[in-house]
């Protein structure tokens, strides 16, 4: 039973104890009839009821036990121990019980089982719901510079993936931001719901000098790790030119995004694969559990060709992961 039904726990196990409510009979029949899960339940407390009556009825004290308890202490107080007299060791006799019985054991035992299957599912939901909002977080705080950037930019630009040269890769945007002063120790190039990763320190300047002096190794490197487990939108082709989205794009037009698992092209590496959060234009934030985002099956990590490319149209968004090149590995329009 999942944690929201908590009360509903207790209702089977007062039925299990016949101490419920008249008026409950119905209902717990329906749910025992409706829900094997119910049923299990009932079954597990009943037998571990019938193991705690077992030990219940406990063997009735000797004839005169008080009077004769008295007398023992009051014996053994005047007696006088020798110095060199061993303490021999007290056997109780088989009336007695130890003080933690199996009828405890089996109170306690019980009381962790049920406190555990309503407590597990709760703090499992509630973690998880703390992972995607922490991500959430970390992405509205990406919204906040690139609005500072593009309100910087004469055409409200966001940052921008040129359709080829040192800053023809998704990830770009990070040294964008960078070379504008934009990030902070408070941004994450990885979901915190991993460990938070601060972003490059890298500029547009320092990129443009490692691609001019052929540093292909550091280069290379750097594209596929600015943007950390981000997806980054490609842009578009408009009448044969590259565009990226501005400040006045449509507020429902996808920016940034949890990469996808690159071997199994399916949904996020982070949250588990049950889905990703996606920033929009607009500063919202929205959980997707699929990857097409829209009433037209826009699917927002592919184009309408079905590849890591830069969009056929304006509405056919592609947001991709860090090393990809809007025209691909070759950096130029087909």
């Amino acid at each position: 039973m999942t944690n929201e039904n908590g009360d509903n726990m207790d209702q089977i196990l007062r039925y299990a104890m016949n101490i419920h409510e008249s008026a409950e009979v119905a209902e717990i029949k329906r749910r025992l009839l409706s829900e094997p899960e119910a049923q299990a339940h009932l079954e597990v407390m009943r037998k571990n009821l019938a193991l705690l009556n077992e030990d219940r009825a406990l063997d009735p004290p000797s004839f005169n036990l008080a009077k004769k308890t008295i007398l023992r202490v009051q014996g053994v107080k005047t007696q006088t121990m020798r110095f060199n007299q061993k303490k021999q060791p007290i056997h109780h006799g088989g009336n007695y019980k130890s003080s933690i019985r199996r009828f405890d054991l089996l109170v306690a035992a019980g009381l962790l089982i049920i406190i555990s299957g309503v407590l597990a599912p709760w703090l499992h939901q509630a973690r998880t719901q703390a992972e995607k909002l922490a991500c959430a977080n970390n992405m509205r705080e990406f919204h906040k510079s690139f609005q500072h950037y593009a309100s910087l930019q004469p055409d409200g630009k966001f940052p921008f993936v040129e359709p080829n040269g040192p800053r023809s890769f998704a990830g770009v945007y990070i040294p964008t931001l960078r070379q504008h002063g934009l990030l902070g120790d408070y941004h994450s190039v990885s979901c915190p719901t991993n460990q938070r990763k601060h972003p490059t320190e890298t500029n547009l300047d320092q990129l443009a000098s490692m691609y001019q002096n052929k540093s292909n190794q550091g280069y290379q490197r750097l594209t596929k790790d600015a943007g950390g487990d981000y997806a980054y939108s490609l842009g578009y082709n408009n009448e044969g030119s590259l565009t990226g989205l501005t400040n006045k794009s449509a507020g429902d037009s996808p920016i940034l995004a949890d990469k996808i698992n690159p071997s199994t092209s399916n949904m996020a590496m982070n949250h588990g694969g049950s889905g990703n959060n996606v920033l929009f234009v607009g500063g919202h934030v929205r959980w997707l559990p699929a990857r097409k985002q829209n009433s037209i099956g826009d699917d927002i990590f592919l184009n309408e060709d079905h590849k890591i490319l830069a969009g056929r149209h304006l509405q056919d968004h592609v947001l991709a992961p860090s090393h990809s090149r809007p025209y691909g590995d070759s950096g130029f329009p087909d």
